[in-house]
This record gives C-alpha cells, sequence and structure tokens, in this order.
C-alpha cells in the first residue's frame, strides 16, 4: 500500500515537473513573438504562421490572464507553442 502511494507521487511529481517545463517553452515562445514584433519583421513570415501567432495569443491570454483553469486549453496551448516554434525556426 505505502508502494503504491510512493509510486502515486512520482507520477504527480513528474507531472508537475512536466507542466513547468511546458509552461517554461510558452514562455520562450512568448518572447520569440514578442522578439518579432519587435523586430518589425512580420511581413517577412507566412499567413500560416501569423495565424498560429494569432491562436497562441488568444490561448495565452486564455491561461496566464484570464486564469482559465481549463486543462484543455493549456494543452492547446502546448501545442500551439510548439507548432509555432517549429514555424518560426524554419522562417528565420
Amino acid at each position: 500500500m505505502a508502494n503504491q502511494k510512493t509510486n502515486g507521487m512520482l507520477q504527480q511529481e513528474h507531472y508537475i515537473q512536466s507542466t513547468d517545463e511546458e509552461i517554461s517553452h510558452i514562455e520562450s515562445v512568448k518572447d520569440s513573438i514578442e522578439e518579432l514584433r519587435d523586430s518589425g519583421n512580420f511581413f517577412s513570415v507566412s499567413l500560416q504562421t501569423l495565424e498560429l501567432i494569432r491562436r497562441f495569443n488568444h490561448l495565452y491570454i486564455q491561461v496566464f490572464e484570464k486564469m482559465d483553469k481549463n486543462p484543455s486549453l493549456l494543452h492547446q496551448l502546448v501545442v500551439a507553442a510548439v507548432g509555432l516554434e517549429k514555424k518560426l525556426i524554419r522562417e528565420s
């Protein structure tokens, strides 16, 4: 019984670490968007990338500014961050 409780705690700790890493990744992508905006190079990215930026920003506001606790929104934001990061790297 104690072993099961320990395993559950370790799994929860792993999840928390993963969430912290995901949030760090989201913040990194947010910083990349701000750098792109500050540089004035929005015209150098595709319409698809601009749409991903719009989607990312909308989700970011929902999760971090409006503090929506829906885990689905956080997951969508993580997925959007990964896709957007790939697009930004390809286009730079």
